[in-house]
């Protein structure tokens, strides 16, 4: 790659190459992440200046070789997330930084269903899973 590529391009032709996709889509920044990796296999901190070019960096830190970290991102509504645990409740995934919906005015649902999810009842979430919220727990009648 041309040394005046940001970082966040090292990280996008890397997941092209390895046939991922990243999370969420372009245009949004990914919370997928990239790392470098130091000749003896140590997985650095996350990058976050991916702005950032590419020989810049390679000045900085000397590295060449990067490692890409897919996280389990999902998405409620339109408001993406990283979990915090493979498994959580409705109540536990509302409160995310990310999604930060009240659960007392809030019912998740999964996608195409009119079944709202047991607040304290476990869901086990997936990379790209996409899960509905309505207001006042009732499907097709919220934001």
């Amino acid at each position: 790659m041309p040394a005046n590529a940001p970082l966040i391009e090292v990280l996008e032709v890397g997941a092209k190459r390895l046939g991922v996709h990243l999370l969420p889509p372009a245009p949004q920044i990914p919370l997928d992440q990239l790392h470098d990796i130091s000749q003896h296999g140590h997985v650095g901190p996350p990058i976050h200046n991916l702005d950032q070019s590419l020989g810049s960096y390679l000045k900085e830190k000397g590295t060449t070789d990067f490692g890409i970290e897919l996280v389990l991102a999902f998405r409620v509504n339109v408001r993406w997330a990283v979990a915090t645990k493979p498994e959580m409740s409705p109540r536990e995934i509302l409160a995310l930084p990310a999604i930060n919906l009240d659960y007392q005015q809030y019912t998740l649902y999964l996608p195409e269903s009119a079944t709202p999810l047991p607040l304290d009842q476990a869901i086990t979430l997936r990379r790209g899973e996409a899960l509905e919220a309505q207001r006042d727990g009732k499907y097709g009648k919220g934001e």
